[in-house]
């Protein structure tokens, strides 16, 4: 080593160096610590086997743990950006301390992971639908711990730049003439130190596996045009899977009329005459409840006549996903953030009842990216909502148009009045030939798999009480839901009532038995 490994600049300005780092690192340690329980919540709550198995295994009290030493971590991390300034000796150790103190949060991070992970393969428990193996729990733990890695990162960048001589001498005001641990370490990260042959392999082996784990997956998922292509559940299933009891309301007894003979007034009632009694009978059905909890299986959702579940024409290893639109308007998430998780709860509910795997994680991207899709493999149904106007580009206008006559189905939900005009004119954008329609109750729509009897239940009336549609050569191409379906799904349904919750997951399961039967009917001949 030499003298000339110390380094002058910019280290000769400490403070500048380590707090905008400092500050990052409280940010996002302060925003784990708030976001992160609720998070965890909101996950555990599609999974009633994992949550038990997670609570009973002591999880539950180390994540509010980890919570806790995140919230301890950005204090720090804020207070050591402010004390980077102080040219002392001990304000040097506050800031060499912030760092260690991210990867003490880190690491207990981490080892949750793992235990809560070991725990669901002990137990053999489903997470997302995906059994807990060895390889699954594997890329588990990548998934949820590459972040806090990353951060952890971070921090041993920083800290490393802490033990450099030009920042130790900035601090303590006594220059030095050696190179110091920092400078050390980074010269032989450059030059590979003493032992090369050693140093170089072992730098090619990190540098391989990375490669090979994180950049080729990603250079691929650039070159697909950053989509995934959506797999339909491949199998055999039938298009009714639950018989539902109802309830009729018990006719009331006609009321017996005392009349007074010397009455002036004629109390002779006409019969109903034919048409007035259809409609009589229209709205008593309309009244017609289904019984809580009380059905009889029949098969799996799919097609095919067998009752495994699933498609013929799907793929294997495939799962549910929920894709929603991006565009330029208000509240085109509305209901999906991870504080109401309508998108979460409904393909859990999904799952419970279908059996299929779905994915456990919100999905969405713009509408100009359903062009990359491999043809026959788009989603067959995306989602769209909104508060206000719908502002996209001539390209998302021909991109949705073209998804929608290739085979794809678009299901639209009104979340608030002004959303309903825009939505229309938007419609007259892209299917300019065609009008929305009413979509009658005994549509297949609302027949299978479930029956329902009113057709789309009524909810908030944003944009009226009917549910609308676009037809394509037979097939309906675009589903509006006029009241906002999704504050069903939400955590607590909205304060509905239990009835309509219900009603609300059995149209958007209707909605994509109905899409998956379709697409994969329309783009067979992409697939052979």
């Amino acid at each position: 080593m030499s003298d000339a490994l110390i380094d002058t600049s910019p280290t000769r300005r400490p403070g500048l160096l380590f707090a905008p780092a400092l500050a990052m690192l409280a940010l996002t340690s302060l925003a784990a610590a708030h976001w992160g329980p609720q998070r965890y919540l909101d996950v555990l709550s599609a999974e009633p086997a994992a949550a038990k198995v997670l609570g009973e295994g002591g999880i539950d009290a180390l994540s509010y743990t980890a919570a806790l030493a995140a919230l301890l971590v950005g204090v720090w991390c804020a207070a050591a950006a402010g004390l980077a300034f102080v040219r002392k000796r001990w304000a040097l150790g506050v800031v060499r301390k912030g760092f260690l103190v991210v990867y003490l949060a880190v690491g207990f991070y981490g080892a949750t992971v793992f235990q809560g992970t070991a725990l669901l393969q002990s137990h053999e428990i489903e997470f997302g639908g995906i059994a807990a193996e060895a390889m699954d729990v594997f890329y588990w733990r990548i998934e949820w711990c590459w972040p806090a890695a990353a951060l952890a990162l971070v921090a041993a960048f920083f800290h490393l730049q802490s033990w450099r001589a030009s920042v130790v001498a900035a601090y303590t005001g006594v220059e030095q003439d050696q190179p110091a641990a920092g400078d050390r370490v980074l010269e032989n990260i450059r030059t590979h130190g003493r032992q090369k042959e050693y140093r170089k392999s072992a730098i090619w082996s990190v540098a391989l596996h990375f490669f090979f784990i994180v950049i080729l997956p990603w250079l691929l998922g650039l070159w697909s045009g950053g989509v995934e292509d959506y797999r339909v559940p491949k199998g055999s299933g039938q298009p009714v899977v639950m018989l539902m009891n109802i309830v009729k309301p018990k006719p009331k007894k006609k009321k017996k009329l005392i009349l007074n003979k010397n009455s002036a007034i004629d109390f002779n009632r006409p019969e109903l005459d034919e048409q007035m009694q259809e409609q009589v009978e229209k709205e008593t059905m309309e009244r017609v409840q289904y019984k809580a909890g009380e059905a009889t299986a029949s098969g799996k959702m799919g097609q095919g006549g067998g009752k495994t579940g699933g498609w013929p024409d799907g793929m294997e290893n495939s799962k549910v996903r929920f894709i929603r639109l991006e565009y330029d308007g208000p509240d085109w998430n509305d209901g999906m953030d991870a504080r109401q998780g309508a998108d979460i709860n409904f393909l859990a509910e999904f799952r419970r009842r279908t059996g299929f795997k779905t994915a456990t994680s919100g999905e969405s991207h713009p509408i100009r990216l359903l062009k990359d899709y491999t043809k026959g493999m788009a989603p067959p149904f995306v989602y769209m909502t909104g508060s206000g106007g719908i502002r996209t580009s001539r390209e998302d206008v021909k991109v949705l148009r073209d998804y929608l006559l290739d085979g794809g189905m678009l299901f639209a939900d009104c979340g608030f009045p002004h959303w309903h005009h825009s939505f229309i004119n938007f419609m007259r954008q892209v299917l300019p030939e065609y009008s929305l329609v009413r979509i009658s109750d005994d549509d297949p729509l609302f027949q299978q798999p479930y029956t329902l009897q009113g057709g789309a239940p009524p909810l908030w009336h944003h944009g009226g009480s009917e549910a609308l549609g676009i037809k394509h050569n037979g097939r309906w191409i675009v589903f509006y839901h006029p009241g906002d379906i999704n504050d069903a799904w939400k955590h607590g349904g909205s304060g509905m009532d239990a009835g309509k919750v219900e009603a609300a997951y059995q149209n958007g399961m209707n909605i994509i038995h109905y899409a998956f039967t379709q697409y994969l009917a329309q783009t067979r001949k992409y697939r052979k």
